[in-house]
């Protein structure tokens, strides 16, 4: 009997273990995905990858090329407009967009307007042209950009990609929930199983605190390996900062039940009293002389 109690609690702490780490991924991984105002700025560094200067560099090129230039010389314009800041900042704010387009609920889909992203860049494109020698006035460029078509991110009848109403969010939530409910059983499972209860939900606590610091440390620590100086390499930093945007939840988490470990502590320590555990030493009657 002993033998199978003490199996069915060794089973019952495996599982409280696997659910826990399934728990907090779920829980990192959904606030991740539904804050898609942290989203677009994690995904900012990946204007400088290069799909998307690709894109935007043929875009360029081939406007350069319709106003009468070479396409040799237009490549070389092209590329060293892309150093410019403000074609990096509409870049950004491209992507930006793209990801409230992602997580817009819209049954009729989603596009966004490059437009209104590139044209507060094109004064200064139109003057690092000019100071490259390319006869192309501000005005044509501003023709050009006018005649970008929209970007179609998400199709009429699709679920959002990104975002609370998102099939990714749906799936993490679903996860956290059932994730909840078998640390709830496998908890009852181990405490029924064990001689001391309480000391026994005090274990699941603290394996549940070092856990949840532990995924924590390890979100930093990760965010810090992958891009240590800030801008080492833009899919690099991007997964950097997507690791630590949320470490403080499974930090959180931590410190609460390490609190709730401390208090089961405290509490059973006040109700053993000093000595109590301690056979009182019974002395041998004396008998008369005689």
């Amino acid at each position: 009997m002993a033998t199978a109690r003490k199996a069915t609690g060794g089973g019952a702490a495996w599982l409280f273990g696997l659910a826990s780490s399934v728990l907090l991924v779920a829980l990192w991984g959904r606030a991740v995905v539904v804050d898609t105002g942290q989203l677009a700025e994690s995904l900012a560094p990946l204007a400088g990858t290069n799909l998307v200067i690709d894109r935007f560099s043929s875009w360029l090129v081939e406007e350069l090329t319709q106003e009468g230039l070479d396409p040799v010389t237009a490549e070389g314009a092209a590329e060293n407009v892309l150093d410019d800041p403000s074609v990096s900042q509409a870049l950004a704010s491209v992507l930006g967009e793209m990801v409230e387009a992602a997580a817009s609920p819209d049954p009729g889909g989603s596009t966004v307007d490059a437009r209104s992203a590139i044209t507060p860049a094109v004064p200064q494109i139109a003057v690092r042209l000019q100071e490259l020698g390319v006869p192309v006035s501000e005005g044509q460029l501003a023709a050009a950009v006018t005649d970008l078509d929209p970007i179609v991110v998400r199709q009429p009848a699709t679920a959002p990609y990104v975002g609370p109403s998102s099939e990714a969010a749906s799936k993490l939530g679903t996860a956290v929930v059932l994730a909840l409910a078998l640390m709830v059983i496998t908890t009852w499972v181990y405490v029924a199983a064990s001689d001391d209860r309480r000391k026994a939900l005090r274990s699941l606590l603290t394996r549940f605190s070092l856990g949840a610091l532990s995924f924590a440390i390890f979100l930093r620590i990760g965010g810090w390996v992958l891009d240590p100086g800030g801008g080492r390499a833009p899919v690099e930093e991007t997964i950097g900062l997507l690791a630590t945007s949320k470490w403080l939840i499974p930090l959180g988490l931590g410190f609460i039940a390490g609190w709730g470990a401390v208090a089961f502590w405290l509490f059973r320590k006040r109700q053993v009293k000093p000595g109590a555990g301690s056979p009182k030493r019974i002395e041998a009657p004396t008998l008369p002389p005689g």
